[in-house]
């Protein structure tokens, strides 16, 4: 063999080992999901549904939505509005991270609304710091209202797709006049992505689960311990009305395999521990002689996840603690949570 062949030979093996190495690189580059979360926090979103803030339902649903995402997921927060009034308030509140949804929701927790819609702002300033042309981008955009800084949101995604951004625009449009929704179902499919219409709060889980898929579910079997527990995921002010505050607590739980009828109870007892006054069994909380309020919600499956909403009708500080109980045959308690302040709370 001469040497100019071999030589050729070497460059080819090598050319091709390069091509498999950048194949596997590019593949592990785009396996994992990008997210980019936009909010409206305009301020129209501190008007209220059934009693509730279209601001705070917005947050539940997203913060129950980034918990639920496998840890691998990049995510990245933009809002506008947010205390801020005028025409300029779009702010990128958290850079595309690997693993940023717990920092996503810390970032949520301190969003208050105020301000005017500046939609197509909002969507240049997505495009230039977090949108690539190399991966899809996943943007999930909540909103209340149309355009109201004469900007021109349609023009903007136009000129996003020329540059070669890649993304999907889904918007969850909530409690909107039809001339707005129909606007926004336009920019949705400009968008490459889907529009939901949001009248409770019931529609925008439908929605966000919709986006989910079966990301969820995977994350969770891989995660799972193999003992049954119950995990306080946050807590979260549900209504701050002077005189009538309540809490929303979100938490996981997993039971005996594929055995339903399961009774998760919330703890509620002063944040001062007082002298224990009766015998608890084991597992139990071992103040469960100063409790002041419990509530309890029945679950039907082995595993999942759930919310509580507890109105306070006290005062003072207070913790709470979850328990899990199995109702078949003879009720047992299973697994009980740690400890939590009744407080913004999230891991």
């Amino acid at each position: 063999m001469s040497l100019r062949i071999l030589i050729s030979k070497i460059s080819f093996f090598f050319s091709l080992s390069f091509l498999l190495v950048f194949n596997l690189y590019s593949e592990s580059v785009t396996s994992n999901k990008r997210y980019v979360f936009i909010v409206d926090a305009s301020g129209s979103m501190a008007e209220k549904i059934d009693g509730v803030t279209r601001m705070a339902i917005a947050k539940d649903q997203l913060m129950n939505f980034l918990s639920k995402l496998p840890k691998d997921s990049e995510v990245g927060l933009v809002a506008y509005g947010n205390r801020i009034a005028g025409c300029s308030s779009a702010r990128l509140y958290q850079p595309i991270q690997k693993g940023g949804a717990s920092a996503a929701i810390t970032k949520l927790t301190s969003i208050i609304p105020s301000g005017s819609t500046p939609i197509a702002h909002t969507l240049e300033l997505v495009g230039e710091y977090l949108l690539r042309d190399y991966k899809e981008t996943e943007i999930i955009f909540i909103s209340d209202g149309m355009e109201s800084c004469e900007g021109d949101p349609a023009m903007t995604l136009h000129a996003l797709k020329t540059r070669g951004k890649k993304f999907n625009l889904h918007i969850l449009g909530i409690d909107l006049d039809p001339k707005a929704e129909e606007d926004l179902t336009a920019l949705a499919k400009i968008g490459n992505g889907k529009y939901f219409t949001v009248k409770k709060r019931e529609d925008m889980e439908y929605a966000l689960l919709n986006l989910g898929g079966n990301l969820f579910i995977s994350d969770t079997q891989a995660s799972s311990p193999k003992k049954p527990y119950i995990k306080i995921l946050s807590i979260l002010p549900y209504s701050q009305t002077k005189g009538n505050e309540s809490y929303i607590i979100h938490y996981e739980f997993e039971g005996i395999t594929n055995q339903g009828n399961q009774l998760v109870q919330m703890n509620l007892f002063p944040r001062e521990k007082s002298v224990q006054t009766k015998e608890v069994p084991p597992l139990r909380e071992k103040r469960l002689g100063d409790l002041s309020q419990t509530e309890v919600q029945f679950q039907p499956d082995w595993r999942g996840k759930g919310k509580l909403v507890l109105n306070l009708n006290q005062n003072q500080e207070s913790e709470t603690s979850l328990e899990l109980w199995s109702l078949e045959s003879v009720p047992r308690i299973l697994a009980k949570s740690d400890i939590k302040l009744l407080q913004n709370f999230s891991p």
